[in-house]
């Protein structure tokens, strides 16, 4: 399908990642991670920013590769294959897009450390739970001190970089904060795909004026873009996960023998697996076609929303066909097919479950006749 045929620069992404991922990613590193004590790898992580991952979305200025999106996609799609538990959507994606965005020292320090790998950032802008996309803060700076809250922060883990969305006089602003300082309280909750998020309280936290790396529409804009990238970059993962787990349960079916005959010579079976091909195939699709309108500027398009609505419901209807095929080994932790439905599970809810964004695609598509009416 000429859809799916990669150009040299995404082949030779695929390539790396697929050559790294064999020897260094799959289930014994996602088992690895899950029984750490902050659900971190830090030499894998390194090891990412030595193959040019973790900067492939920030400037040469910084050290990074400027790949753009479509590249970082190409990973997405083979870290979703190995369920990598590494936080490559909420650093080298979201946090990424928006230390780009500013030419700041404090973002440029912070872009550089992500570039190597030496550290991970990640992004607090949630304030709500069950909330979707980027919508006003009760987190506010006065005085030149932080105070509020931010719910479920992703890949929160020991020695983290830490953005901050707040409001200022008005306006949006986005602050380095540390991780440590005076003030804030941070309490974390393990997923289901191994990580950590962390639920933060900011009370008079002192912040300087170097660390405001953005201002005003510049945080707006570049907020919105983040978002909307993590959005497409969590789909591609999830339509790899998917990809792989629909090979592991076909392997699974054509040598597991049930009265008298392979899983696979069932038709009513084979007829299941072929719709759950099909979905696979429109969630790829549908992400292609979000990524294409995300890079284009529009950050709200109904696409983005039915893309991620799409993909959640692919990802999560192959986990439980995976389990449903695999029978009652399928729900122990020594199968690697529960694995894939943890991370699953996982990546379907985070940055707005299906449901979420299906009224969200409805009323971004309502919005977008009458603006073309």
């Amino acid at each position: 399908m000429g859809w799916r045929v990669d150009d040299e620069l995404k082949q030779m992404l695929r390539d790396s990642a697929r050559h790294y991922l064999e020897d260094a990613g799959g289930e014994g590193h996602f088992r690895k991670v899950r029984a750490s004590g902050n659900g971190f790898d830090a030499q894998a992580w390194s090891q990412m920013g030595e193959l040019g991952w973790t900067g492939i979305l920030l400037p040469e200025s910084a050290g990074g590769s400027d790949l753009g999106l479509d590249a970082a996609l190409t990973l997405n799609e083979e870290l979703g294959r190995a369920i990598a538990p590494e936080p490559f959507v909420a650093s080298a994606v979201i946090a990424a897009t928006v230390l780009a965005a500013s030419d700041s020292e404090a973002a440029t320090s912070l872009a550089s450390d992500l570039v190597m790998g030496g550290r991970t950032v990640t992004l607090a802008w949630q304030e709500r739970r069950g909330s979707i996309g980027i919508e006003p803060f009760g987190c506010t700076v006065k005085k030149g001190r932080l105070s509020g809250t931010k719910y479920l922060v992703p890949a929160w883990h020991d020695g983290t970089g830490l953005l901050v969305a707040a409001m200022r006089n008005g306006e949006t602003v986005v602050l380095v904060v540390d991780p440590m300082a005076d003030g804030l309280t941070a309490h974390a909750s393990r997923m289901t795909d191994g990580t950590f998020a962390a639920d933060l309280s900011f009370d008079d936290v002192i912040i300087e004026d170097a660390n405001v790396i953005l201002t005003g529409e510049a945080a707006d804009a570049a907020l919105r873009k983040a978002y909307a990238r993590g959005v497409v970059a969590l789909c591609a993962q999830m339509e790899g996960l998917a990809s792989q787990l629909w090979q592991i349960t076909l392997g699974y079916m054509k040598q597991r023998s049930q009265f008298g005959s392979n899983l696979a010579d069932f038709q009513a079976l084979r007829h299941r697996m072929v719709d759950l091909y099909s979905e696979i195939e429109l969630a790829g699709a549908s992400w292609r076609r979000a990524a294409m309108v995300v890079e284009g500027g529009d950050h709200t398009h109904s696409a983005i929303h039915a893309a991620k609505a799409r993909c959640s419901y692919a990802a999560q209807e192959m986990g439980r066909w995976a389990i449903q095929y695999h029978g009652a080994f399928g729900y122990t932790d020594e199968a690697i097919v529960g694995l894939y439905l943890h991370s699953a599970l996982r990546w379907s809810t985070w940055l707005g479950n299906a449901a979420a964004h299906r009224r969200a695609a409805l009323i971004a598509h309502r919005r977008e006749r009458t603006v073309h009416v």
